[in-house]
């Protein structure tokens, strides 16, 4: 079975922090506590197979196996070194986010919870044979991938929501959108096809003529006050489509600079529209019919009831969640924290990454 990079690390925040005391026991059932959580020795052993991924995309190598990684150079470290490491930096991450949850009063909804932890049984049993060798439970698996980033969200909701003490204002929010988002809405239709040798020829001149032709009447359509939901509905007819077939349009209210599934040119083609305007453009072997939306109105509808009304938990994100990444590294400084000496000693990394290897040749 080939091993892919299918775990990634959760988002490392900060330096370790000042550790109170270790253990020498010969309990290794758990690897870093606080008084709010225990991680488990699974964890710890997640987070070395999570930080040995992070090593492998840090090699500039085609094809690189892994088999050398405590050996090579990472940041001036060996790979042993830099996994062990980050590994301890992302144990830690998560131990800073459920003491600052505790410590907060931070609602955590257990059916919730629970939910989330369902819904990553499957995702474990897609690598259920490496877990089981590595040591990692579903449990702690589920711990990791489910409930932690549930709590971070929890906590970031806190902080930042109505009445939290990092609290952002509906005029704050209002401005951020107005001044960072763009409202877009775009119809796409390619302008080559793959013939039947599987070379990719231009569409014919009765298929260009109708495009180009349809796609004006799109834009004239908005233009005129009809609906995005009206243009779809027309195209389907238009070009045959079922009911249920997908239109290639999207609509999105967003930072556009931020989204690099777009290309630059197509970027400027809609920030350069005045709002409430649609056209057509041409760009490489795509047709488009694009729509500049009013900002200021999707800026007043934030958090509201309408059907197409940003969600103010996406806006607070986007504003804040460089600032809260910053507020969890100052915070985890100052973690108090146990290691168990023994549980690392006995989950090494030389551990971890020789069962990978072993897995990934059968």
């Amino acid at each position: 079975m080939k091993i892919s990079k299918i775990a990634k690390p959760i988002a490392v925040i900060g330096a370790a922090a000042v550790v109170l005391g270790a253990s020498g026991c010969s309990d290794t059932t758990w690897s870093f506590k606080t008084d709010a959580k225990t991680l488990s020795n699974g964890e710890w052993i997640y987070y070395t197979y999570a930080a040995y991924n992070s090593a492998l995309s840090k090699v500039e190598e085609e094809n690189y196996d892994g088999k050398d990684i405590e050996t090579r150079t990472i940041e001036g470290k060996t790979g042993a070194e830099w996994i062990q490491e980050e590994a301890k930096k992302t144990s830690l991450a998560h131990l800073t986010v459920e003491k600052l949850a505790a410590e907060n009063k931070v609602e955590i909804d257990k059916s919730v919870v629970k939910m989330y932890k369902s819904q990553y049984s499957d995702y474990y049993k897609m690598a259920e044979s490496l877990y089981t060798s590595l040591g990692v439970s579903e449990d702690s698996f589920a711990d990791i991938n489910a409930t932690y980033p549930y709590v971070s969200n929890q906590l970031f909701e806190y902080l930042y929501g109505t009445d939290g003490p990092k609290a952002v204002s509906d005029d704050e929010i209002k401005k951020y959108v107005t001044e960072n988002y763009t409202d877009y809405y775009y119809l796409s239709y390619s302008l080559t096809k793959t013939d039947d040798e599987g070379k990719t020829v231009s569409i014919d001149e009765e298929t260009l003529d109708k495009v180009e032709s349809k796609f004006a009447d799109y834009a004239k359509m908005l233009n005129e006050g009809k609906t995005t939901a009206d243009v779809e509905t027309q195209y389907k007819t238009d070009f045959q489509l079922g009911e249920d077939d997908t239109v290639p349009s999207r609509s999105a209210c967003e930072a556009l600079d931020k989204n690099e599934g777009i290309s630059d040119d197509l970027k400027k083609a809609i920030t350069d529209l005045k709002e409430k305007t649609a056209t057509v453009v041409k760009i490489d072997d795509t047709q488009y019919m694009i729509y500049r939306g009013d900002i200021k109105a999707k800026a007043d509808s934030v958090g509201s009831e309408e059907a197409d009304a940003l969600s103010k938990s996406s806006v607070l994100y986007s504003m804040k969640n460089e600032e809260y990444k910053a507020y969890l590294e100052e915070e985890q400084k100052k973690l108090s924290y146990e290691t168990n000496d023994a549980c690392l000693s006995k989950y090494t990394v030389s551990r971890t990454v020789s069962i990978i290897q072993s897995e990934s040749q059968k």
